[in-house]
């Protein structure tokens, strides 16, 4: 599942308890999932996406331009609803993009978790990104694996509001993946914590961890968004 080359004490202790899944030893090493996420999106151009608002999608900029989003589906190929972009929108210096429906979606938005994973808490990708590396096999099934958070400087090039997700050969996001969500059981709910941005070990290729731009730091720009 991956794109490679291109506080609160409160909240943590939280967050620590928060879905407590391991990780599944067979995304690499994912599983498909067998329920929908309302707000999983799967873009034209082949990345991931989140639905945050009946009219927004967060993504990752290296993603490029995309005309479509398929939303709510287990499927990149059917289902859901198809609704075209009319505006995209990116956050200067970070990977972090948000993309306009030309209509509002039907399906339920995520919510945005209120702070980051804390060290050893549980945190679940979602991508339809290569189940196999090198030889790369991208699945129509949505797919999902439950893995772990790390220290932000456990992964090559993250800052400190950043969320790094552990990963290794049989376990990981690979190509594929790109802008779509890390999110967390947190209040009886999937709520986002991070999307998609590249491998998180300089020399990793879809065999060690990921790296994703934290949602919360972008908290006031992505509100920003929302209202325009």
């Amino acid at each position: 599942m991956r794109r490679i080359g291109s506080a609160l004490l409160a909240l943590v202790a939280l967050f620590a308890t928060a879905g407590n899944a391991a990780a599944d030893p067979r995304i690499i090493g994912g599983r498909a999932a067998t329920t929908a996420y309302s707000f999983m999106v799967a873009l034209s151009n082949g990345c991931g996406a989140s639905l945050v608002s009946p009219t927004w999608l967060v993504t990752a900029t290296h993603c490029g331009a995309a005309g479509s989003a398929r939303i709510g589906s287990l499927r990149n190929d059917s289902g859901g609803e198809v609704i075209r972009i009319d505006r995209k929108v990116d956050r200067a210096g970070t990977d972090l993009t948000m993309m306009r429906l030309a209509k509002a979606s039907t399906k339920t938005p995520v919510k945005r978790a209120p702070g980051w994973p804390s060290v050893g808490s549980s945190v679940r990708l979602l991508g339809w990104g290569c189940t196999s590396w090198p030889d790369c096999v991208t699945p129509v099934a949505l797919q999902e694996i439950d893995l772990i958070a790390l220290a932000y400087d456990e992964c090559g090039g993250a800052g400190p509001k950043d969320v790094c997700v552990s990963g290794d050969k049989a376990h990981s996001a690979c190509h594929g993946d790109s802008g779509g969500p890390a999110v967390v059981w947190y209040q009886e709910e999937w709520q986002l914590v991070g999307e998609t941005h590249g491998a998180g070990d300089w020399d990793a290729e879809c065999a060690g961890t990921t790296l994703y731009t934290g949602t919360h730091q972008h908290k006031a720009w992505i509100d920003t968004q929302l209202a325009s």
